[in-house]
């Protein structure tokens, strides 16, 4: 049996991240990063990796304490990224550099109902409040914006310290900095359980039978996280549980790209919104979908594809039905049942959590790698604990709450697919639909302690018989286990 100071489970951002940080706070350290070298349904390969910090903003996310705390992270992390790439640039030869494409457009339009305003303004005002620099845009003057006539944007805010660096290259990079590392191993394989004695963990098991002794063990795997923790099911249920944001997105070739920074709307429709970035040697990255399941999806399907190209030309640009299809890629971010990231210990000795990050795990892993790093090495944190792994999960929203933003968010998902109302009249007819849809959802599953997020409702809706009755056993668990 191998056996390594350190294990870090997973090789995506926030993995690779990581084991960059303990190496460079304690070089003796025996580090083994374990991860498909495919990486199969990850989010960060997929990603169009954009560094959005006040891009994510949203109406609801700055009116509860745990909001507030997310967007702090995300705003200390935006000011580290320009140190900690020039860090990494100099330990890798000039190809394999990674540089930010900087400035980021947030646009709106008409497409997706009021959720888009609402969105649009908490993102102004925060930049104003927090003296973040940015400048309103002449929306009809936007490079590459060319949209059909129904499509055209309202409003467009340029914020020049955000924008976007290629996912894959940062991967690369990230990997080539721990391979020069000869304390570091990278192990082609996936953690399938934890080896736990008397409270503490001793190891991993993999997949193919293989098995690595650590005293520390790092799950940084994703939504794969989750059935390792099942693993463990006293543990798991102390942990809020995590999903699969599904998500499609598109590479384009074009000769001569027209997009000069990243394009993105307002998150909305229980997505991030659509956004466009250009990326090296003439591709655009188009996204993204989310679809919130269960399980991982493993590869996009038709509908996404259609609904994704549909967008991508009618809402950004007409003429790309003339580029040439690169790539379509899926991922899968994780989400966990309270929508909040798990960051930190747990009370197995030696095993800690860094995953449920949502959209954000690649924009905040020089932040939050370091963070744990720096824990594991028994020092102090960059970060205020706010999501430590064992909690309940975080209620942030009334349930009346919860029912008035979810049907923000279906409605906006129906104008977005482009719903036609037959006849005057039913432009009342189509919300009292979904209102009475999300209540009786809501009064199924019976719950005011934990109200569901919006965003976990797709979930429920998608096959009632079985999901009502695992989120009320899920819940009474919970209760169970914090009794």
């Amino acid at each position: 049996m191998d056996t390594y100071d350190i294990v870090v489970a997973g090789n995506g951002a926030l993995g690779l991240a990581t084991a960059r940080a303990l190496t460079l706070l304690d070089a003796r350290l025996r580090i083994a990063v374990v991860g498909p070298q495919g990486r199969p349904a990850g989010a960060s390969p997929a990603a169009g990796a954009m560094l959005g910090c006040y891009g994510e903003v949203t109406a609801p996310l700055l009116r509860t304490a745990p909001g507030r705390a997310k967007h702090a992270k995300g705003v200390l992390a935006a000011r580290l990224w320009p140190s900690w790439l020039e860090q990494l640039n100099g330990e890798l030869p000039e190809a394999a550099r990674v540089h930010v494409r900087p400035g980021t457009i947030v646009f709106s339009n008409a497409k997706s109902g009021t959720i888009e305003d609402e969105n649009f303004i908490a993102i102004q005002q925060a930049v104003k409040d927090e003296d973040e620099p940015h400048e309103l845009l002449d929306p009809n003057q936007v490079p590459g914006l060319n949209p059909a006539e129904d499509c055209r944007p309202k409003h467009a805010l340029f914020l020049p310290r955000e924008g976007s660096v290629d996912a894959s290259r940062l991967l690369r990079a990230l990997s080539l900095s721990l391979e020069q590392s000869p304390k570091v191993s990278v192990v082609d394989g996936a953690v399938k359980a934890l080896d736990v004695q008397g409270g503490r963990v001793t190891g991993v098991r993999l997949e193919d039978g293989r098995a690595l002794a650590a005293a520390q063990v790092v799950l940084a795997m994703g939504v794969g996280t989750q059935a390792v923790l099942d693993e463990l099911p006293e543990l798991a249920r102390r942990i809020p549980r995590i999903f699969s944001g599904g998500g499609t997105s598109l590479l384009l070739q074009v000769p001569k790209p027209a997009l000069q920074h990243v394009v993105r709307t307002p998150n909305r429709a229980f997505a991030c919104g659509l956004h466009g970035l250009p990326r090296e040697g003439g591709q655009l990255y188009f996204g993204a979908t989310n679809i919130l399941m269960a399980r991982p999806m493993l590869h996009t399907t038709p509908a996404d594809m259609y609904f994704l190209l549909e967008c991508v030309l009618e809402q950004i640009d007409q003429d790309l039905c003339a580029a040439q299809l690169v790539a379509w890629q899926a991922g899968n971010r994780p989400v966990t049942v309270d929508t909040c990231p798990l960051i930190g210990p747990t009370s197995v000795e030696g095993l800690w959590l860094l995953t449920g990050t949502y959209r954000d795990g690649l924009f905040l892993s020089p932040l939050l790698g370091q963070h744990l790093a720096r824990r594991m090495c028994g020092q102090g944190g960059l970060v205020a604990e706010d999501f430590l792994p064992e909690r309940k999960p975080i209620s942030l929203y009334t349930l009346k709450e919860a029912r008035a933003e979810a049907l923000k968010h279906y409605l906006a998902m129906g104008w977005e697919h482009g719903i036609r109302l037959p006849k005057v009249g039913w432009h009342r007819a189509f919300p009292r639909f979904y209102q009475q849809m999300l209540d009786s959802l809501y009064d199924a599953l019976g719950e005011e302690e934990f109200v569901l997020p919006p965003e976990l409702l797709a979930i429920v809706d998608s096959n009632r018989a079985a999901m009502v009755p695992f989120f009320r056993n899920y819940y009474a668990e919970v209760r169970r286990a914090w009794a």
